[in-house]
């Protein structure tokens, strides 16, 4: 209900943004000087996490696909689980 309200609201001002030039000037005006300042400092604050979850995430494929090589997942799929599970179990705890 709510989110179909909003729908409802963006495209009506998005049409009014659309036939009104000084509208325009306004809104850009106020993306330039609010919006992307907040949205640029949001993304320095956010990045060195992002990076970090990234770094994990591709260290974590590594892990798995060297047990993969190890032991395959389709002849022993419970030995596959168990020492996956395992060696990223050794990872949270680093």
């Amino acid at each position: 209900m709510i989110s179909r309200l909003f729908y409802k609201i963006a495209k009506f001002a998005v049409g009014e943004l659309a036939q009104n030039p000084e509208l325009q000037a306004k809104t850009a005006s106020f993306v330039k000087e609010r919006i992307v300042p907040g949205a640029k400092d949001g993304w320095k604050k956010a990045k060195p996490k992002f990076e970090q979850a990234k770094d994990a995430a591709v260290s974590a494929t590594k892990d798995v696909a060297e047990v993969a090589r190890e032991n395959d997942p389709l002849e022993d799929p419970k030995k596959f689980l168990s020492e996956a599970s395992q060696k990223l179990r050794e990872r949270t705890k680093r």
